[in-house]
């Protein structure tokens, strides 16, 4: 049964107008209009989390560098992990770089020989 309503939908992700022309809608319109209306917003909380998941597998990335680094440091000086990760923080503030920089170089075996040949930042 036709009604007097008209319908639209919400600009689509990709910038392209969605929607309905301005002319009564049946009922049937109404609930196809929902569920695009529906899988859309899916599709875009689909987006978000994908970013986040991105995110979280970069911070646990930067997390292992880190943990590897101080391991390295913590057998080279024999020192203990909080002072390993002050070495951490030290190299990266003296070098304007990212603790996880830092911890990426020593654990590819490039900035160990740095804190070894003369840059003792806490000693």
């Amino acid at each position: 049964m036709p009604s007097d309503e008209t319908a639209s939908l919400p600009e689509a992700p990709t910038g392209a107008p969605g929607g309905a022309p301005p002319f009564p809608v049946r009922d049937h319109a109404v609930t196809l209009m929902d569920a695009m209306r529906a899988v859309l917003a899916m599709i875009d909380d689909l987006e978000a989390l994908r970013a986040e998941n991105r995110q979280l597998k970069e911070a646990l990335e930067g997390r292992a560098l880190i943990e590897r680094a101080k391991g390295i440091l913590m057998a080279r000086r024999g020192c203990d992990e909080a002072t390993a990760f002050r070495i951490l923080v030290a190299l990266s503030r003296k070098q304007h770089r990212k603790v996880r920089a830092v911890a990426a170089d020593f654990a590819e075996g490039v900035g160990a020989g740095g804190v070894d040949a003369g840059v003792h930042p806490l000693t």
